[in-house]
């Protein structure tokens, strides 16, 4: 049963990797052909004065891309070793909660919205420095057992 088990889980991290591969390239031709829009049309509309407007969906893309290229470093990193690592999802988090702050409209947003993507942003990057550090720390020690 074990053996069964085990070639599943093969199996379904295969499938997820393959899928996660395909989104990120539809993803990454979409955001190429989405700037090469954006970029004509800011030519055409304005010249070469800035509008942020222009460049929202092509951003929101961008870390869309990023955020499964994280996730699918994650399956991977699982897939190795079957153990979860916290730090790359403290990434994802990271990365999704600033994906968040880049699609919020600051004239129609709520301050109790605000103040929670905050916290959010706040936890995520304190976890992610008391994991860092801890991991380093466990690594010293390591490194001076092997040395003597």
């Amino acid at each position: 049963m074990d053996k069964i088990a085990h070639r599943f889980d093969r199996v379904i991290t295969q499938v997820l990797l393959i899928v996660g591969m395909v989104l990120i390239s539809i993803q990454t031709i979409t955001l190429i052909w989405e700037m090469g829009k954006g970029i004509y049309k800011r030519f055409s509309e304005s010249g070469l004065s800035y509008d942020p407007e222009h460049g929202k969906t092509t951003i929101v893309l961008f870390f869309n891309v990023l955020l499964a290229l994280e996730i699918l470093e994650t399956v991977k990193a699982f897939a190795k070793s079957h153990e979860v690592k916290i730090r790359i999802i403290l990434i994802v988090c990271l990365i999704a909660v600033s994906r968040k702050v880049l699609m919020l409209d600051l004239g129609e947003s709520e301050p109790m919205g605000e103040v929670a993507v905050a916290a959010l942003i706040v936890a995520f990057s304190l976890g992610y420095f008391l994991v860092t550090r801890r991991f380093s720390q466990d690594k010293k020690i390591n490194d001076d057992d092997n040395t003597e």
